[in-house]
């Protein structure tokens, strides 16, 4: 059954109604640890850092960010757990830590490598704008790549969002596959994600109005919403009691 946005919602209303604290706990341990991961390289910076400190920063920020996918990898496994009415544990958010790593480490970099790339238009077209002189050439140039990224981005976004949990549900399936899987379960379901994506944006308006102090309880309602999509189009929801 493909539910509307409306109905995945208030089903990951209905889910986390009573039961916020271990969602919200995870939420915070897996963004507090890639932030304490990177204070030591902020602080050994410096205001006027040499190339080599640039480029060990670089590097270190993005082992980081795979670390902070993961991370959010073993959030999703918890969420996955209490949707199916499994038991369910903050310690669960370091699954992916301990069962097939090397698995979760690679979709996180092919992720990232995709996103990279879908970005090198506004990064060259950026150069570009900025070696030349401003014009309206140039800033047709400039906008013209910018939007060109935008589109390739949310292009990947679209296709390979779920990645993350079809490694979990398969533990042998190997990362390339994850990959064709998800393309293919999204056939169909890009129009469908792109509109639920978007019903989240006045959310994070209340987020940025707050102080971030909305995200505790806004990023668990994103994330199980997002459950509640990949197991609607997988059909699993459908076997799930939730109420009516």
């Amino acid at each position: 059954m493909k539910r509307a946005s409306k109905e995945l919602k208030r089903i990951a209303r209905d889910l986390l109604n009573d039961r916020y604290s271990i969602p919200i706990g995870a939420f915070l341990t897996a963004g507090l640890i890639p932030a304490v991961l990177e204070i030591p390289f902020l602080l050994s910076s410096g205001t006027e850092p040499s190339a080599m400190q640039m480029t060990i920063h670089l590097i270190a920020r993005f082992l980081i960010l795979l670390i902070a996918h993961v991370l959010e990898t073993g959030v999703i496994y918890m969420h996955l757990n209490m949707t199916r009415k499994k038991a369910y544990t903050l310690s669960q958010i370091f699954y992916p830590l301990k069962n097939g790593t090397e698995r979760y480490f690679g979709a996180a970099f092919l992720l990232c490598l995709f996103l990279v790339i879908s970005c090198l238009p506004a990064a060259v077209g950026g150069i570009y704008f900025y070696l030349t002189k401003m014009s309206i050439k140039t800033g047709v140039i400039f906008a013209g790549a910018a939007l060109a990224s935008l589109i390739l981005v949310a292009a990947c976004l679209l296709n390979f969002n779920f990645v993350s949990f079809f490694l979990l549900d398969y533990p042998k399936m190997k990362v390339w596959d994850s990959f064709l899987e998800c393309r293919r379960m999204m056939k169909g379901n890009k129009g469908r994600f792109l509109f639920l994506a978007l019903s989240f944006l006045g959310w994070g308006f209340l987020i940025f109005f707050s102080f971030g102090i909305a995200s505790l309880w806004v990023r668990p309602y994103l994330t199980q919403t997002m459950v509640n999509f990949y197991l609607d189009c997988t059909t699993e929801l459908d076997r799930i009691p939730v109420r009516g």
